[in-house]
């Protein structure tokens, strides 16, 4: 299913462009979260090959009126996700989570609008290099696990250490990795 989100694009562009160029960023000084991180804890996650996350968003939902989402994006060393220790290359993650605009509670995400932001994001000719591990993560205001239904969607994007994407390399994440564009 082809979700529109051009009008919520447009009225975004500003703030999805200082997405893109601080989510490529390989500086974790470049993330608008840096600045209320101690300096320690960004020491901590570059030594462990992380950078901090970056986020997009509360935009409005264009399938749900309701709703308002959030894309977080995440840079991290294969060997780290992947549990290979030795592994070069990066993963590049995008979640795309949605909260009721009154209640604050935690939605469910439209397949199809989750992954228009996707594309957005990184546009059609990084696309054909993405999967989706689908709805992965739900939980209480008090981070704990609960048994209501999954809500956020996970899209990853398998880099070599050259900076080139490659297709889905063998892991252990324990999730079923589905591409974003089928090719023949």
């Amino acid at each position: 299913m082809s979700v529109d989100i051009r009008t919520v694009l447009r009225k975004q562009e500003e703030e999805l462009r200082r997405f893109r160029r601080n989510l490529f960023s390989t500086e974790p000084a470049d993330s608008g979260l840096a600045s209320v991180l101690p300096k320690d804890v960004l020491e901590q996650l570059r030594a462990e090959g992380k950078t901090v996350p970056h986020r997009f968003g509360p935009v409005r939902s264009v399938t749900d009126r309701h709703a308002v989402l959030t894309i977080v994006g995440d840079i991290i060393d294969q060997a780290v996700l992947l549990d290979r220790p030795g592994r070069e290359g990066a993963v590049l993650t995008l979640s795309v989570a949605a909260r009721h605009k009154q209640l604050g509670t935690r939605q469910a995400v439209d397949p199809g609008e989750a992954r228009a932001w996707v594309e957005a994001i990184v546009g059609p000719k990084w696309l054909p290099h993405f999967y989706s591990a689908g709805a992965l993560s739900g939980s209480t205001a008090g981070g704990t696990s609960t048994s209501r239904p999954l809500t956020t969607q996970y899209f990853y994007l398998f880099l070599g250490p050259d900076g080139v994407p490659h297709g889905e390399p063998e892991h252990q994440l324990g999730v079923l990795l589905t591409p974003l564009i089928h090719t023949p």
